[in-house]
């Protein structure tokens, strides 16, 4: 299972929402297609027009973004972010922390 559906699977049950948005033309099926295929359950919002990206300045795909309740970025890297690495755990155990 890749690392995003697990975790995507165990912070659900955190109250942390783990998401995709798909950056591709036309009406994201293509996306919603692979996912299904793939056994993805992670929730996925289509972003056609890009506006959600200008707004938080993806300039690449992937990208990963870590954003707070409040709707602050508090990480953001180019590429697939690797969500079995200690980094990762250490930046949501302080998120989790945080939100207390």
């Amino acid at each position: 299972m890749p690392s995003v559906q697990r975790a995507h699977q165990e912070y659900s049950r955190k109250d942390v929402v783990i998401m995709s948005i798909s950056l591709d033309g036309g009406d994201g099926s293509v996306v919603k297609k692979y996912l299904a295929q793939h056994n993805f359950t992670i929730p996925t919002a289509h972003d056609n027009g890009m506006r959600y990206a200008r707004k938080i300045g993806a300039r690449g795909v992937p990208m990963t973004f870590i954003i707070d309740r409040k709707q602050n970025i508090i990480y953001s890297a180019i590429g697939p972010l690797n969500y079995d690495h200690v980094e990762f755990k250490k930046i949501m155990a302080n998120l989790l922390i945080d939100n207390k």
